[in-house]
């Protein structure tokens, strides 16, 4: 269930499973890349230095999961498998071994979980699952105005040669840029982010360019749905539970590189995210609402992208 979301949007309409835009050198859904660039580290450190020939394609998500309310890990596990993540990046996600068993299903055995639970609810943490080793990991704790505290959970990666730092979050949405958790993350992290590829993943709870998101707009920060392009205006990303409302796009993939070059070649929302029909469980609340609307995985649809990187020669 969302707090504080800022604009409902009843009966938006949604479009299969996200545009997205296919170039015929791209693998298929679950094609797996078998290139001969290797993570590189050094007793447990990233070697600095990128050398990038080729075309590197790297694999995000996203995923707002409802404290597990609504389906277990296994079944978020099938749902992703055709998609050959590298890396998915939950909110409300349960602590403990929830992630890991999500990453048993398909493969991915590096996991990252925070200790901060969003407004100190239960079983709303942030964490990161990755195909490869994470490092360096951390939590920024947010305390902005609306719910608090709020909290990017962090880690670093080398995926095929490209040097990641990747944030998890899931923040309060805010009319307003001033004081807000996004203006925090805009001035306190994006700004003066000095490593080579930054992605920030997660449920923001604003629409793309509006209210406090608005201070991403001149940061050199950009969005997956404007890359493709998308229009947000027609799609959604959540349910409101007790209303049934559509909230529109409120998940987002945030990117920022330096020296690459970056193009988003596929993704959009998974509409798809749903148990099998049949499916029963215990669930102590909305259990009525999670029947009504065909027992989706969550309240969130998950989002996902294709991204290939490939050397900026201009800057050499």
């Amino acid at each position: 269930m969302k707090n504080l979301l800022l604009t409902t949007t009843a009966a938006v309409m949604l479009v299969g499973c996200g545009a997205y835009t296919s170039f015929a050198s791209l693998r298929p859904l679950n094609e797996k890349i078998n290139l001969s660039s290797k993570t590189s580290f050094e007793q447990g450190e990233l070697k600095n230095k990128v050398n990038i020939e080729a075309k590197i394609g790297i694999r995000f998500a996203a995923y707002n999961v409802l404290f597990g309310l609504w389906a277990k890990p296994q079944s978020i596990g099938e749902m992703f498998k055709e998609y050959d993540l590298d890396v998915i990046c939950f909110n409300e996600v349960p602590n403990g071994d929830w992630t890991a068993r999500v990453g048993q299903v398909l493969g991915m055995e590096h996991v990252h979980v925070g200790k901060i639970s969003s407004a100190n609810h239960m079983n709303k943490y942030k964490s990161i699952l990755c195909r490869f080793p994470l490092f360096d990991k951390g939590e920024v704790v947010i305390n902005a105005k609306g719910w608090k505290p709020a909290s990017l959970v962090s880690a670093k990666a080398n995926i095929r040669g490209v040097p990641l730092t990747i944030y998890s979050t899931h923040i309060p949405g805010q009319l307003e840029v001033e004081e807000s958790a996004a203006a925090f993350i805009a001035e306190n992290l994006i700004s003066s982010f000095a490593s080579e590829n930054l992605f920030i993943l997660g449920d923001f709870n604003n629409h793309l360019n509006e209210g406090a998101l608005k201070s991403f707009n001149k940061i050199g920060v950009k969005s997956i749905w404007e890359e493709l392009p998308i229009d947000t205006v027609k799609i959604s990303t959540h349910k409101h539970i007790e209303s049934g409302n559509e909230s529109g796009v409120i998940d987002h993939i945030f990117f920022k590189t330096k020296t690459l070059k970056v193009s988003v070649t596929r993704g959009g929302i998974i509409n798809s995210a749903h148990n099998n029909p049949e499916a029963e469980f215990q669930m102590n609340r909305y259990k009525k609402e999670w029947v009504k609307y065909g027992k989706p995985l969550s309240d969130h649809r998950p989002i996902w992208a294709e991204f290939m990187f490939h050397a900026d020669n201009s800057k050499r």
